[in-house]
This record gives structure tokens, C-alpha cells and sequence, in this order.
């Protein structure tokens, strides 16, 4: 860690938190990551070397701590008081963001593991019936595994891309911008119906509480309000 040499609150904390890395790992672990493979899977560009650096630190900082998975082989990372008392922080500094720097989506940011995921936490599974519904989405961007599918079933969610013979309630067809506009504020859903970007088939009570039951980014209110007055062009 770089040593600022002050003997300051902010700069303390910035020697921890501010080295390349730590914020998005915090945020991983804040989502529910805890296997390495899933911080892979979700941090591609993050080398295996410099993550085990990274959790290391994170862990020697109090902020984490490594257990071994009972029954299971490997560790899981969780994150302690110290680390979940972050929350409110990286929510105010998305926020920030949001309103202050986030431009247009480039197409070298769209991963679509990292989308279907954040699709899948935030879908408002109270507004489902009870039991179980299937809903299918299908990415027009893509030529191959361009199928997810996302079940919910009594609260609990999954997604996967594995076609395991499901009976669809909702088809949603669309691309990964569109949808990852959308999810984050930057486009209003009621457009992108209204002008075909993103297209649904399926169940007709769930086609009408579709904008209920799919969820937001928790910075989109934030994002959506800089585009309307135009704090940030998109």
C-alpha cells in the first residue's frame, strides 16, 4: 500500500481503499461474491495473481476474512463489520457517478455475466405470482450464448445459460445495450417497449407488470435524473 505519510482519516483510508482494484472487489463481496472463480468470472480483466494480492490486503486490513467452505474444498471471502459498514459508501459514490462522470455506455464495457447477475439481484420478486416463473431472455447482439434464462421461484433467483428444457412464462428479447441502458437509468423502459428496442411474448399478467418486476440499478434514479436535465449527455 502507498504510504501518504499523513496522519489523517482520509488519506488512512485511501491507502487502503484506493489502490487499483479494492472498490471493485469491495463491490463484488457487497453483491455476494465469495469464491475466487466468482470474482474471476465477474473481474475478467483482473489477473488471478493480483486479486489473491488484493484480497490479502483486504483481509490483513480487517475488512475481510477467508474461511474454509465447510463440506466443500476451497475458501470463501466474506466480508466482516468493518468491510459491510462500506455500503453506504460505494451507494453514495455510484450515486456521485451517476450524476457527475458516467458517459455513453462503450461496447467494451458490456459483459454479459455481469449484466444477467445484476438483472437477477435486483428482479422485484415480490411482484411475481407465488411458485415458479421462468423468464428467457434472448441477446439479438450476440451469436452464441445469446439464451439466459432467469427463474424465480418463492423469492429465491438463479440465472444460467444452460437450456434446461424450462416451460417460459415471459420471453424478452433484446440487446445487451439496450438492457443494460435500461437497467441503469440511462434509457426509460416505457421507450424501449414503445420503439421495439426490447420486445416481450409470453404470459399476459406478466407482460402488463413487467416495468414492476424488473428491477433498476440502484444508482438508475440518480443516472436517470442527470440525463433528463442534462447534466451528462448520453
Amino acid at each position: 500500500m502507498y504510504d501518504y505519510g499523513e496522519y489523517c482519516p482520509i488519506s488512512k483510508a485511501a491507502q487502503v481503499l484506493g489502490e487499483r482494484w479494492t472498490l471493485l472487489i469491495l463491490r463484488e463481496l457487497l453483491t455476494g461474491v465469495t469464491r475466487f472463480n466468482e470474482f474471476r468470472r465477474y473481474l475478467p480483466k483482473l489477473s488471478p495473481t493480483l486479486l489473491n494480492t488484493r484480497l490479502q490486503t483486504l483481509e490483513a486490513q480487517g475488512l475481510v476474512v477467508r474461511r474454509r467452505r465447510p463440506e466443500h474444498l476451497g475458501h470463501e471471502y466474506q466480508l466482516t463489520p468493518a468491510g459491510r459498514e462500506l455500503e453506504p459508501i460505494l451507494l453514495a459514490l455510484g450515486n456521485w457517478s451517476s450524476r457527475w462522470i458516467i458517459t455513453r455506455l462503450s461496447d467494451h464495457e458490456l459483459n454479459t455475466d455481469v449484466l444477467m447477475r445484476d438483472i437477477q439481484l435486483t428482479l422485484a420478486t415480490d411482484c411475481l405470482p407465488l411458485g415458479r416463473t421462468v423468464i428467457l431472455f434472448q441477446l439479438t447482439d450476440l451469436p452464441t450464448m445469446n439464451k439466459w434464462y432467469l427463474v424465480a421461484d418463492n423469492g429465491a433467483t438463479e440465472v444460467c445459460d444452460e437450456d434446461r428444457a424450462l416451460d417460459v412464462d415471459v420471453y424478452v428479447t433484446s440487446d445487451r445495450r439496450t438492457l443494460s441502458e435500461v437497467w441503469g437509468g440511462d434509457v426509460e423502459l416505457r421507450q424501449a417497449l414503445a420503439d421495439g428496442r426490447i420486445k416481450l411474448a409470453g404470459t399476459a399478467g406478466l407482460l402488463r407488470s413487467f416495468p414492476q418486476w424488473f428491477g433498476r440499478s440502484p444508482f438508475a434514479d440518480a443516472r436517470s435524473a442527470a440525463v433528463r436535465i442534462g447534466d451528462r449527455s448520453i
